[in-house]
């Protein structure tokens, strides 16, 4: 059964590209609603790695799909 995420970049605070992933997203959201939950990321200051916060800004999203098929 193909599985879904959510898969979006941000940028951290030293402009370095950042991908974060969620499981099993609720997929009847608006772009609109998800880019306000992501906003909130980016305001709670909560994701520092070495001093650097880790969400400073939102680059894009995107569902994406994956069906596996086994070979063998």
């Amino acid at each position: 059964m193909p599985e879904t995420k959510l898969v979006v970049r941000f940028r951290n605070e030293q402009e370095k590209m950042h991908t974060w992933s969620y499981n099993k997203p609720n997929t009847s959201k608006t772009p609109a609603e998800i880019k306000a939950a992501m906003k909130q990321l980016t305001e709670l200051h909560l994701f520092k790695q070495h001093g650097i916060r880790l969400f400073a800004s939102i680059v894009s999203a995107e569902f994406v799909t994956v069906k596996e098929t086994e070979l063998f």
